[in-house]
């Protein structure tokens, strides 16, 4: 055994400069010794030392630090001897398989040597070296890149909501961006059809819009506008004698838009827009063919290609 803990100590000592400690178990009877597997002990707690960085060395030669075992009416006392200072602790046994023994010695043993080895000695400050003389660069002109406005074109179809019915609807829209401002023109088409009647609601607006970042992707756009909506319809009944005519209502809408952004020039965009204007309703011999209140809402979804 004394010729592995050399070897292992060798090993140690030509890799790093390490603490010398032996392991001393010459004190416990012979009987003890068997009893508890010495060797294999001694082995179990060599590879510990070495593992936590020390050079273990056989008892009989000088070491840095000490540790012995003895026996006691409970067990064992264990002891570990620095320059310094000494610390010992006790083990029962008995209470369980010899690994787990040997395991626990091993374990109390590195934490004790850890307990009384000297402390390394602080190394000397660095001696600063003198800094060079700063040299001076003439300051160079940096020219802000000139901002360039994006311009955003939309394509969708929606829904128009009028409503006792429901239409749809055909949007394109135009966004010229100053920064997170922008400002859109947009035109839409819809169209009712039924047994009765025809009618196409052709709309035109210009809006006020702020782009406003929630996430990486994710982007709000309310905005505000104002426009006109064109209002044709056609009565399938010749026997009128006005069967067909056209309006034109003054509109403002309130609109808000969510984009999720799918590349660096493509978005998809969902469309909520309400809109205030003038009320129409058809009528044929008492009974109402088409209506729209004061109110109309409209959603939809858009494809964006912006630049």
């Amino acid at each position: 055994m004394t010729a592995l803990l050399c070897a292992l100590s060798l090993v140690v000592l030509t890799q790093a400069p390490a603490v010398s400690v032996s392991f001393d178990l010459r004190s416990l009877p012979e009987q003890d010794y068997r009893r508890w597997d010495g060797v294999a002990l001694e082995r179990q707690v060599a590879l510990r030392l070495i593992q936590e960085g020390f050079a273990v060395v056989s008892p009989q030669s000088p070491a840095q630090l000490r540790l012995r075992a003895s026996r006691t009416p409970e067990g064992l006392r264990l002891e570990a001897m620095g320059p310094k200072q000494r610390v010992e602790q006790g083990v029962r046994v008995g209470r369980g398989s010899l690994s787990e023994l040997h395991l626990e010695i091993a374990q109390k043993l590195s934490e004790m040597t850890r307990a009384v080895q000297p402390l390394p000695e602080p190394a000397p400050p660095p001696v600063p070296e003198p800094e060079p003389e700063p040299v001076l660069q003439p300051p160079v002109e940096v020219a802000a890149a000139p901002w360039r406005p994006s311009l955003d074109l939309s394509l969708g179809l929606g829904t128009l909501w009028r409503g006792p019915g429901v239409d749809p609807h055909l949007l394109l829209s135009v966004r010229r961006g100053w920064e997170s401002f922008g400002l859109d023109a947009e035109v839409g088409l819809g169209m009712s059809r039924d047994a009765a009647l025809t009618v196409f609601e052709a709309q035109g607006g210009a809006f006020l819009s702020y782009r406003l970042s929630v996430a990486e992707r994710l982007q709000l756009e309310p905005g505000v506008g104002a426009g006109m909506v064109l209002h044709v319809f056609q009565l399938k009944d010749s026997g009128l004698s006005s069967p067909s005519g056209t309006q034109v209502s003054p509109t403002g809408w309130a609109r808000m838009k969510l984009r999720w952004r799918l590349t660096g020039r493509l978005a998809a965009e969902a469309r909520a827009a309400l809109g205030l204007l003038r009320p129409v309703t058809h009528v044929s011999e008492g009974e109402t063919l088409w209506s729209r209140g004061g109110a109309r809402l409209e959603t939809g979804a858009l494809l964006s290609w912006g630049q």
